[in-house]
């Protein structure tokens, strides 16, 4: 079925009618068409002819059709139908029948936005961001990744609304490797595509999140993260290259944005966001800084936050996130100041040993739990100099009882000694 014959030709048995080509890519072309049995009109995929000779393509547009009918959400373009085409020479053309967006794709709103101001806005980049997020993580929900995220694969709306379309390539995650999918078979758009894929490696969900890291650059900065001549010189860049920071390319993106674009581009998939969902509302939380334009909801949304200059993508995160934690350890060498008391201790005890030993030693034990600022607190808090008239006054008291019993005994020899006298005395009269 060629381009010039697309016009009134039917499929499913007469039911769609083809009226004009949509778009055309690598694999299909989309129509619009007007269904005669609902009577509304219907977005029509079709196969290339020369690809539906080939069972892998058959198959792989077949499961996009069992893929996305299961899938229903509003950023997502709805699957109403799907079926094989027979021609009268016998060739095949399958077909997935679609909700017909009225709007535009991303790509050529973006086109717009770069010729008018460069890039897109921040505000309107982060809101189409989210809604894409917001598609992925009904799609992952139900095990199947995109696997070619990008502005042409995303429709917006007459209103406003975002449609992700194209899953002809997503893959079950619970299923195998298949002959479509097998390693070392590339599948995507270069630009888009991430280390893992370049590789050839086994993808998850979140391959497709370093798609949207991307498209979002491509939306803030007007120019994709890497580029070149050759799908393979373009791959090579995704897996050893470090793209710039979006600030450096237009200076209206913020720090919070920077670091959210970061994490989405890191090379090992371990580094950026786990799910589709976690990206999508620490988005949402730099969206409310920007809006709000404060810097209470930004820097709460800005755990990577990006000073200056590009920054490398698949590294752990930066030592520069580290220096604020010591800020609650500065006061740390203030509390080894004990250390000197201990060893202002020492010289006490041998004087102490001179004295009774009772005395000293309660005003010693209080100034270590007390710690002061006051360089001697055994001094300043313990009676020290109360007990020590105490011994001396307690030396004179004993000497003092001591020279009154001999002047007693003294005394009463004395008075014996008086008394015999007199007593001899007498007697001799």
């Amino acid at each position: 079925m060629t381009e010039g014959t697309t016009e009134g030709h039917s499929l499913g048995n007469g039911r769609y009618v083809l009226q004009r080509l949509l778009g055309q890519g690598g694999m299909a072309s989309v129509h619009l068409a007007y269904d005669t049995v609902l009577d509304r009109q219907v977005a029509v995929k079709t196969l290339h002819t020369e690809l539906g000779r080939e069972a892998s393509f058959k198959e792989r547009f077949r499961r996009e059709a069992q893929a996305v009918a299961r899938l229903q959400h509003t950023n997502i373009v709805s699957v109403f139908d799907s079926g094989e085409d027979v021609a009268p020479d016998g060739s095949t053309t399958p077909y997935i029948v679609m909700e017909f967006v009225e709007g535009r794709s991303l790509k050529d709103v973006l086109d717009e936005q770069v010729t008018a101001l460069g890039a897109m806005p921040n505000e309107q980049a982060l809101k189409i961001t989210g809604a894409v997020l917001a598609a992925l993580e009904a799609s992952h929900d139900q095990g199947l990744v995109h696997r070619d995220i990008k502005p042409a694969n995303v429709m917006v709306s007459a209103k406003g609304v975002v449609k992700v379309m194209d899953f002809g390539i997503a893959r079950a995650l619970q299923s195998g490797v298949t002959s479509m999918t097998q390693t070392g078979m590339v599948v995507g758009t270069p630009q888009y595509l991430s280390p893992e894929q370049a590789l050839g490696k086994s993808v998850d969900a979140r391959s497709d999140l370093y798609s949207v890291g991307c498209m979002l650059f491509e939306l803030l900065s007007g120019q994709l993260p890497f580029d070149g001549d050759s799908a393979f010189s373009i791959a090579y860049k995704h897996v050893q290259e470090t793209p710039p920071a979006p600030s450096t390319l237009n200076r209206a993106v913020t720090p919070a944005i920077d670091a959210l674009v970061e994490r989405a581009l890191r090379k090992d998939p371990a580094h950026r966001f786990p799910t589709a969902e976690a990206m999508r509302e620490e988005l949402e939380r730099v969206l409310a800084g920007e809006q709000g334009g404060g810097n209470t909801p930004l820097q709460a949304s800005t755990p990577l936050v990006i000073g200056e200059g590009p920054r490398s993508v698949h590294a752990a995160p930066s030592l520069t996130n580290f220096p604020p934690v010591q800020q609650p350890y500065q006061p740390v060498p203030g509390p080894p100041t004990p250390p000197p008391y201990a060893a202002q201790t020492p010289p006490p005890f041998p004087q102490v040993a001179q004295t009774p030993p009772p005395f000293p030693q309660p005003g010693f034990q209080q100034p270590f739990p007390q710690a002061t600022t006051a360089p001697f607190p055994a001094q300043a808090h313990a009676p020290a100099p109360m007990p020590y008239p105490a011994p001396a006054a307690s030396g004179r008291n004993g000497c003092s009882t001591a020279a009154i019993v001999i002047c007693v005994i003294a005394g009463v020899l004395l008075l014996a000694f008086i008394i015999l006298i007199v007593v001899v005395a007498s007697a001799n009269n």
